[in-house]
């Protein structure tokens, strides 16, 4: 199984790539389990197909078919946790939220996401192997963060807060929220965020990108 996948045959996320087969929820949760443990424990260059393919309980044959690329099954384990975040994209743009309201809860699901200790363990691999493994990094960026920002612009839009690069608001407000914790959480593996801190992180990151990136008022017809 090669460990790479080619330029310009990324996967994207919420679409089945390949022609894999679906998976139901209790294949999904054991393959996508045992890769994650397979990962955390050899990293991302050791880890063997074949020892996932086992703890999964599944065949090498299948195991193919649904990653063909030990990337896939990375970003595979990766992209379970991003799409969780991403999940409730469609019923913030469709609520009555205030966009406070709104991008506090969206704050608080991303930077537990990157505080929650599986997460974590995985993005430092990732980046402890982006640079042997680029195209491994340039999937993660389209699949999970490009995805992200761009879920996150269609949002800022739909509000009219910040723009006309929406884009560049998008990412503008993680930065505002992840701050220096990521770093932090990098270097110092005992680092922990309370409940209380957390909350607290993102209502600042919330007021002062909204204080940066006010609401436009609509267009004025005519």
């Amino acid at each position: 199984m090669s460990t790479v996948t080619k330029p310009g045959s990324l996967s994207t996320a919420g679409q089945q790539q390949r022609g894999r087969p679906p998976l139901d929820g209790v294949d999904r949760e054991r393959i996508l389990g045992a890769t994650t443990a397979v990962f955390l424990e050899n990293g991302f260059e050791r880890a063997s197909t074949n020892e996932i393919a086992r703890r999964a309980q599944t065949s090498k044959q299948t195991l193919y078919a649904l990653f063909p690329t030990k990337a896939d099954l990375f970003v595979g384990v990766m992209s379970a946790h991003t799409e969780e975040l991403f999940s409730r994209h469609l019923d913030y743009i469709a609520s009555g939220k205030a966009p406070s309201a709104a991008l506090t809860e969206i704050g608080e699901r991303t930077l537990n996401m990157f505080s929650a200790p599986t997460f974590l363990a995985l993005y430092r691999i990732l980046v402890a192997e982006a640079h042997r493994f680029p195209d491994l990094a340039r999937q993660m960026w389209s699949v999970c963060i490009e995805r992200g920002y761009g879920l996150l612009a269609e949002y800022l839009k739909s509000r009219r807060i910040g723009g006309p690069a929406y884009r560049k608001s998008a990412a503008q407000f993680v930065s505002f929220v992840l701050g220096d914790f990521v770093v932090n959480a990098m270097l110092n593996p005992d680092l922990e965020l309370s409940e209380a801190a957390l909350r607290a992180r993102v209502r600042r990151a919330v007021r002062d990108f909204l204080y940066l990136h006010p609401v436009r008022p609509p267009r004025k017809k005519g």
